[in-house]
This record gives C-alpha cells, structure tokens and sequence, in this order.
C-alpha cells in the first residue's frame, strides 16, 4: 500500500470478467501510488481476490455493453486523472514512468492522451502488419464518455488530444482456440449491430474482395511478413475476420439463407 506522500493523481480503472491469468501482470505494471479501481460484471474466478491483493477498489456491476461498462468504472474514480487500461494489457516501465510525470505537470497540453498499443500473439510482439494502435487511454476526470457498444472508444467532450511516448503490450488472445472464441462472438454482435443501426443488406463486391485486401494490406504492404509465422497467421486470420462478419450480417439479412 503506497503511503499519503506516495501517492499521485491518477486513478486506474479495469473491468473484468474472469481475468484470473491476465490481471496479476497488469495490475504489477500500473504506476505507483495510483488508485486502483477494478469493476467486474460477475467473475467466477479469483479475480477479485487478485484484485484487492493488489490494494484494488472493487464493485461489481451487471454487464450491458463495454461502453456501459466504462463509463460505469469512472463514477468510481477519485483523481483528476485517469488511466484506463484492460486486464489483458501490460503497460512498460517507461509508459508507468511517462504517466506519473505528466500527471504531476502544471499545465500540460492536452486533456487526453492516446497510448500505443502493441499486439502480442503467439508468444510474440507483433511490430508490422496494422497490429500496433493508438486508444485514448489516459485522460483528465470528467472530460469525456465512452461511445459505441462494441469497439467502445473514448470520446473527448472538451480540449484536444495528445500521444504519449511509450507503449503497452496487448496479450489480446491466450491460443487460436481462444482467438476464434472472441472472433465467433465478436463477428456475431458486429453483424447484429450492423442489422440494429439500419443497414439492410451487404455491398457483395466489398463482401468477396474485401478480405483479400486486408490480408495483402497487413502482410505485404504493411510488411506482416517480416513478423514471421505469427505475422502471417494474423493477417490471415484478420482477413477471414473481415469476410465472416458480413457473411453473418448477410444471413441476418437473407432469411432464406437460413436452413429451415
């Protein structure tokens, strides 16, 4: 536990759900003498016992949307700063030591600030391939919500937005067989977000080109290739991602195309 003179103005805010063999390795990586706050939806793991080892505030809330989700974790924070991160994330020392000084800064230029975020999949940090990406993860109190039920992002209501220098690591997906559980579940609530937001059918040549693109833009043009064997795996799967999730919004749309 960090004592008074320790502590700094950043709260941390994670939501979880069964975070057990991800959470310890996040929760190790936050900077020191930040609040920590963890809102869970119902684990039946050890997540919370994880989570107030680590000197974690606690609460639970039912599971709407991850924006819900989100937005429901910041009522909770205390500080003038917040540091949303997700339990499967594991932020470097240097990035823990970026967000520990601009907390502490006078005048800083911006209220919310994006963090780079690098894939790592099959035991491997990803560097090419469109794997890296750039969430607002860092922001000030009351400067902005969290939009959109799926891919939630974080919206500023006021000011403007920065980067940071350093990085994080996303230890997104555990196997191949956790990845095509998430990719199963994902593909179906796109497709049904897509029926609910009013679009009615699928541009059929985006439909059947679309997914070739996206594997020759991540692993030639985007160079995946020189990430190897895992490179290749995730522009190809990504690829396939891209083609099921229409091809699930066109059977949403195709009744016919329903077995009876």
């Amino acid at each position: 536990m960090a004592s008074q003179s320790d502590m700094i103005p950043v709260s941390v805010v994670i939501i979880t759900l069964n975070e057990e063999k991800r959470l310890a390795n996040c929760l190790r990586s936050l900077p020191r003498g930040s609040e920590v706050v963890v809102l869970d939806s119902g684990s039946s793991d050890r997540t919370e016992q994880i989570a107030r080892e680590f000197g974690a505030k606690f609460h639970t809330r039912a599971f709407t949307n991850h924006a819900d989700q989100k937005n429901a974790a910041l009522t909770h924070a205390s500080r003038p700063w917040i540091l949303a991160v997700d339990a499967d994330e594991v932020l470097s020392t240097e990035l823990a030591g970026e967000v520990t000084r601009l907390s502490q800064e006078q005048s800083p230029a911006h209220q919310a600030y994006a963090v780079k975020r690098k894939l790592v999949f099959m035991n491997k940090r990803l560097n090419f391939g469109k794997s890296t990406d750039w969430p607002v993860r860092f922001f000030k109190q009351a400067s902005g919500r969290y939009h959109s039920e799926i891919h939630e992002h974080f919206v500023l209501d006021y000011g403007s937005n920065g980067k940071l220098l350093e990085s994080m690591d996303h230890f997104s997906y555990d196997s191949i067989e956790d990845y095509f559980e998430r990719f199963n579940r994902y593909t179906t609530l796109i497709a049904a977000n897509h029926v609910k937001s009013g679009k009615s059918k699928v541009n059929m040549m985006s439909h059947l080109l679309r997914p070739w693109f996206e594997f020759i833009n991540r692993y030639v043009l985007r160079c995946g290739f020189l990430d190897g064997y895992p490179g290749y795996t995730y522009a190809l799967l990504s690829s396939f991602y891209t083609f099921v999730k229409y091809a699930k919004f066109r059977e949403l749309t195709r009744p016919e195309l329903k077995p009876s």
